[in-house]
C-alpha cells in the first residue's frame, strides 16, 4: 500500500492555477480506483487556503494540509503519511490505467526501492519520439528517504533522491 500526496497547482509561484480546486478534485477522482483496489492507503492534499481545498478534502475523506509554502506542506504530508511508499503527484494529473500493476511489480523487485518517476503522457512530436523529454508530474518514493531529503517541491524531491527510473505507465493531464 502507498500514501498519496496531491500538491495543489496553486503552490507553484511561477504559474498559479486559478482552478486549483478543480485540478485537485479531478486528480482525486482518478485515484479512487487505486483506493478501491486496495493499493492506496491514504491521501493528503497540500495547498493554500482560498481554493476550497479544505472542503474538498473533507468530502473526499482525505487529509488537508493548509500551507502557503510547498516545502512546509510537503514536509508535513510526508511526516503524516501512513505507508512507507509515497506517490507525490501534482494536482491536475493522474496515473493512467495500469499504474497499480506496474508500481506493485516495481515494489516487489528485490533490493532497495530507489523510486520511480511518473511522466506526463507524450503530447508533442518531440515527446513521442523521445518520451524522456516529458516532464515528471509525479514520483514514487520511500517515506523515510523523502523525509531526510526535506524537499521543497516535487522537482526537488526527484533531484535530491536522484530518481532516474521512469514508469512505463504515464500520467494524463486532467485540466
Amino acid at each position: 500500500m502507498i500514501s498519496a500526496i496531491v500538491l495543489s497547482p496553486s503552490l507553484r509561484a511561477a504559474s498559479p492555477v486559478a482552478r486549483a480546486g478543480e485540478a485537485v478534485a479531478r486528480s482525486l477522482a482518478m485515484l479512487v480506483r487505486l483506493a478501491v483496489d486496495g493499493f492506496l492507503r491514504d491521501v493528503a492534499i497540500v495547498g493554500p487556503a482560498g481554493f476550497d481545498l479544505a472542503e474538498l478534502a473533507e468530502h473526499a475523506g482525505c487529509a488537508f494540509i493548509e500551507t502557503a509554502s510547498a516545502r512546509d506542506g510537503l514536509r508535513l504530508a510526508i511526516e503524516r503519511a501512513r505507508a512507507e511508499i509515497l506517490l507525490v503527484l501534482e494536482g491536475g494529473f493522474a496515473p493512467q490505467s495500469g499504474f497499480a500493476d506496474e508500481a506493485g511489480d516495481l515494489l516487489l523487485e528485490p533490493g532497495a526501492f530507489r523510486g520511480a518517476l511518473l511522466r506526463l503522457a507524450p503530447n508533442s512530436l518531440a515527446t513521442r519520439l523521445a518520451p524522456a523529454l516529458s516532464p515528471p508530474v509525479g514520483a514514487l518514493a520511500g517515506r523515510q528517504a523523502s523525509a531526510k531529503a526535506a524537499p521543497k517541491d516535487l522537482a526537488d524531491l526527484i533531484r535530491r533522491l536522484k530518481i532516474r527510473r521512469a514508469l512505463n505507465v504515464r500520467a494524463q493531464k486532467l485540466i
